[in-house]
């Protein structure tokens, strides 16, 4: 597994306080299919009702972040 998505799901984890188990299974989805994709498909991973609505609060920020920003 990549760092990267060790990382993303750890800082996720603590962000949306997380199981050791959710951060496990958001870092597997992550390596496996990138963090774009990740957003994108979030309704087809199966979540507990209460992780998927915090992470489509984050997805909305995220989304809001890259409309109101200037990305490279």
């Amino acid at each position: 597994m990549k760092n990267g998505a060790i990382e993303t799901a750890y800082w996720l984890g603590e962000l949306l306080e997380t199981t050791p188990q959710e951060q496990e299974e958001i870092a597997h989805l992550l390596d496996q299919h990138g963090t774009s994709m990740f957003w994108v498909r979030l309704k087809e991973w199966n979540f507990s009702d209460e992780l998927y609505a915090k992470l489509q609060i984050v997805s909305e920020v995220l989304k809001n972040l890259k409309e109101h920003t200037s990305w490279p």
